[in-house]
């Protein structure tokens, strides 16, 4: 059984030909890039970081030492790690690497020659009718690998641009919500049913264990 994903192109402009058209003007640019455009607020936030902590020695400064103790003290007193923005953001980063280069092997490997003058992508040869792969082939390739595919190529690349973009998003907020000692989403129930039972133990306790030799090993080093 296949699943298509997304809508078949039609006569009439849907949302993802405005889209499409509206991405064509270059403005993807900003659509792509505004995960990274959050990151100076996020740092903005950290530069803020002394008056949430109370004072200049929180606040992270110039240099890679201090860059390197300032990410120990975002692991050691936050638990960054377990964090679920920082999840959803090494998923969103990772993930995309993982479509872009499914993406990229797909279309290599279902090149086919149009003339003499083959070419990739459209967008280099304007007056080229049809792009040299065929994703009919690899449309059907996928729907045997995993009985998933994408109905047309719009779909395809808003998924590739949707999932780096929302990662970035989901840690760059993770990071102003530490700034702001936002805390509601640790799993606190391991640590107090940890300290209850001394033999219980998982990831999450073993990092909290962690975090408390950072913490030691920083306040002998500060």
């Amino acid at each position: 059984m296949t699943i298509a994903l997304g809508k078949f192109t039609k006569d009439e402009n849907d949302l993802f030909d405005i889209m499409d058209d509206w991405l064509r003007r270059d403005r993807f640019v900003f659509v792509g890039w505004s995960g990274l455009l959050l990151f100076p607020c996020a740092y903005f936030a950290l530069g803020g970081w002394f008056t949430g902590q109370s004072g200049w020695f929180f606040a992270p400064s110039f240099g890679v030492a201090a860059i390197f103790r300032f990410i120990r003290f975002f692991q050691g007193f936050h638990n960054w790690t377990l964090n679920p923005f920082h999840m959803m953001g090494v998923a969103g980063v990772l993930g995309a690497a993982l479509l872009c280069a499914i993406h990229g092997a797909t279309v290599e490997n279902t090149l086919f020659e149009d003339g003499d003058g083959a070419n990739t992508f459209r967008a280099f040869n304007p007056t080229q009718a049809e792009e040299t792969y065929s994703m009919v082939t690899a449309n059907r390739f996928w729907s045997q690998i995993f009985g998933v595919a994408f109905s047309n190529k719009r779909w395809l690349h808003f998924f590739m641009l949707f999932v780096p973009v929302t990662g970035l998003w989901m840690s760059a907020l993770g990071v102003v919500g530490l700034a702001l000692n936002l805390h509601a989403y640790d799993f606190v129930y391991q640590e107090i049913r940890a300290a209850e039972d001394p033999e219980f133990e998982t990831f999450y306790t073993k990092n909290i264990l962690l975090n408390e030799g950072i913490r030691s090993w920083m306040k002998a080093q500060d």
